[in-house]
């Protein structure tokens, strides 16, 4: 199948990769061989995302240590994601999917993990977020704030009065679905509302995070609180107080879909409807 298909082509591109390492260390290597190897930044995509997954590797799930060198899942881990990176090179691999995978490879099998990551990055939410599509991220910040401010509007004024902006948690949160930010248990509920609901889900997640926190945060300055939301999983979350919290947040997938599409709309750009799992599943690639 595709699977195995560009898993062979990584696979080659990585022992061409290992070749030119061999060949740099020699005593009698010549600079050309050493830039090879050395000279990262002039690699063409696909052979520079397989030096940044073996990278990122150690760094998924470090509680876990499923992905770590040795780890029981780390060869699977490594293949669902070259196998991607050669699956969509114009794309290639952007730091967090690593985050994505290894939550599907916690709940199905290698083939089925990677026709599970190209479809969830194949939707259009992902697809911006991974290609730095500065435009519609900030059009999602846009959402999410209108609905920040209208859920919580004394929280939200005390952001803007300390100057705790959007930009610096939001993305994180949203490009790993929380699971390189919240516990493993409470992220698995959170994944399980949003392939249900789609991506409106999402903006009750990060609001119910700020609600269940409000009060503290309500006391506290700007670095102590960015210290909190770029902390999360080292802090104490009870999982049924925090879905309580998400379902006090107000966000209708209708509403959300209305609010995209003027902010669409405002840019000049087409339809903002966000993909229900309807028209995901229409494009889904379980045919192979």
């Amino acid at each position: 199948d595709l699977y195995e298909i560009f898993r062979n082509h990584a696979s080659r591109a990585r022992a061409e990769m290992e070749a030119k390492r061999q060949a740099a260390l020699k005593e009698d290597a010549t600079p050309e061989e050493r830039a090879a190897w050395k000279g990262e930044s002039h690699l063409l995509g696909s052979e520079a995302s397989l030096k940044v997954i073996d990278k990122d590797l150690p760094r998924t799930f470090q509680q876990l240590a499923f992905f770590h060198n040795g780890g029981p899942l780390e060869n699977q881990l490594r293949d669902v994601l070259e196998a991607y990176v050669f699956y969509r090179p114009d794309v290639g691999y952007v730091q967090g999917m690593s985050y994505l995978a290894s939550m599907l490879l916690l709940n199905m099998d290698t083939c089925q993990s990677f026709i599970a990551l190209a479809n969830l990055l194949h939707s259009h939410y992902f697809l911006s977020f991974f290609a730095m599509d500065m435009t519609q991220i900030q059009i999602r910040f846009a959402v999410y704030e209108f609905f920040f401010e209208n859920q919580l509007p004394v929280l939200y004024a005390h952001f803007v009065q300390l100057g705790v902006t959007t930009d610096t948690y939001l993305l994180n949160w949203l490009m790993t679905l929380f699971a390189k930010s919240l516990p493993l248990d409470v992220t698995t509920r959170i994944w399980d509302n949003y392939l249900l609901v789609g991506e409106s889900f999402m903006i009750r997640a990060a609001l119910g995070v700020l609600a269940w926190h409000a009060d503290q945060f309500l006391r506290l300055e700007y670095e102590d609180i960015m210290v909190q939301l770029t902390h999360l999983h080292e802090a104490y979350i009870d999982e049924d107080e925090l879905f309580d919290a998400i379902r006090s947040v107000k966000v209708s997938a209708p509403h959300f879909d209305k609010v995209l599409q003027a902010q669409m709309e405002a840019q000049g750009l087409g339809t903002g409807k966000s993909p229900n799992m309807e028209d995901w599943h229409a494009h889904a690639l379980d045919q192979w």
